[in-house]
Order: structure tokens, then sequence, then C-alpha cells
């Protein structure tokens, strides 16, 4: 080997960066296998729907503006596409049909909502859910009484509403019960009773939709104190 040879070195190869250790989960952003049972809150949507809704917000309320307009029968994937300002490829390679389009605008206006705010109380965390509730359907009180019509005479719009739109709009109302659990507040089976989760939207429904009343704070606390609450805490002997 010659003197040349001898002081030729190989450069030194930097260590590999280590990655920063991830942050400890909060329970609002827990995965399912992480979070324990008490505190886990579902997470508001299904992953391929928010995929979809959030590329494509404009085209998802283009949905909704045309529902109002014309109604779900006249509704066609051609108008929305032309509305939309997008192929008709692009709307059927996310959407395989119409009902399932529609649902995902529902799901993008009415459904894709935070968790409601931990107020500290199970009285509070239910104001504030029924309150965001009444003001969803005062606001569009016309879209859905024409959607719930559609549904009586459109069984596939049924089928599809009842699957992938009212599980996720549950979602919300789960995450009190499990917060007022983890307080204390209810027994911790409370979460499975379905006559809450019926009676939370329904009520408020009913009395904007059916009854043209306003759901004020006044009815919304006789509702959450009167027959909510009693449901949550009732214990079969």
């Amino acid at each position: 080997m010659t003197s040349d040879q001898r002081s030729t070195t190989t450069p030194a190869v930097p260590p590999a960066r280590t990655a920063p250790a991830p942050a400890p989960a909060s329970p609002a952003t827990a995965s399912p296998a992480t979070a324990s049972p008490a505190t886990a809150v579902p997470a508001a949507r299904a992953a391929p729907a928010s995929t979809r809704t959030q590329r494509f917000p404009e085209l998802l309320a283009t949905v909704l503006d045309l529902l109002r307009e014309v109604g779900y029968d006249r509704l066609t994937i051609d108008t929305v596409a032309a509305r939309a300002r997008v192929s008709k490829a692009t709307v059927y390679r996310h959407w395989p049909g119409k009902a399932e389009l529609v649902a995902a605008a529902l799901l993008e206006r009415h459904v894709d909502r935070r968790i409601p705010a931990d107020t500290g109380s199970l009285r509070g965390d239910l104001l504030e859910l029924l309150r965001a509730t009444a003001a969803i359907c005062t606001a569009d009180s016309d879209l859905i009484q024409a959607l719930t019509l559609a549904m009586r005479t459109t069984p596939e719009l049924e089928k599809t509403i009842r699957q992938q739109v009212m599980p996720a709009g549950r979602v919300l109302s789960v995450a009190v019960v499990v917060r007022a659990a983890a307080r204390g507040e209810i027994p911790p089976e409370a979460g499975e009773r379905d006559l809450f989760h019926d009676l939370a939207p329904a009520m408020v429904m009913s009395r904007i939709l059916a009854h043209g009343l306003p759901a004020d704070d006044t009815f919304l606390t006789q509702l959450v104190d009167q027959v909510l609450i009693p449901v949550l805490r009732y214990r079969a002997d």
C-alpha cells in the first residue's frame, strides 16, 4: 500500500436520526387499543367518508343546494357534476350512486361536528349536544323534511342513511355518556340504552319539524332534567 493510499480514509457516515418519541395520546385522541374504556371517545366519522369529504367539500355542498332546489327524486349525478364543475367520472370514482353521495353530503353538513365540549357535568354536556341538534334542525328544516319523505319512497336512500349517517350521529351522544360514566354520574352500562340515543334527537326534531315550535333553552332544560337524565340514571331492580 502506498503512502497516498494510507492517507485516504472513508468519509464517516452520520448516524441515522432517531424519530422523536410520540407524545402520549390524550383521551380524546387515543386509539381504541390504547385509550381506557372510561375515557375513550369514538371518532366522529369513519375514515373513508372523512377522506372523501375533505377532498370535495364544495361538491358536497352543491349536493345539498340541489336537494333544496329540486328534491331527491329529480337530483341527478349529471346536474351535481355540472354545477360543481367536475366530471361524472370523478363523482362515480368516489361514490357509487346518488344515495351514497347524499349520505356523504349529510355527513359533511350535519354529522362532522366536534364532540361536545366537556362542561364538567352530564347535564351541561347534554344541553350543549341538544343545542347543536336544535340549531341544525332549525337551519335545515326544509332539507330534513324533504329527505325524510324521500326515505319513505326510496328504499335505497333509506338503507344508506340508516347505515352511514345515523350511526355516525350517535357517536356524539355516546361520547357524552362515556364521560358521564367516567365521572360516576350514571351507571357504566347506561351508554348501551337505545332509548336514550333515540329520544335525544327525536324529541328535538319533533318539536321543531312536526310542531313548528322553537327548541329554546327552557324546552331543552326540561328535556334534559325530566327525561334524558332519568333514563340514563335508571337502575333495574
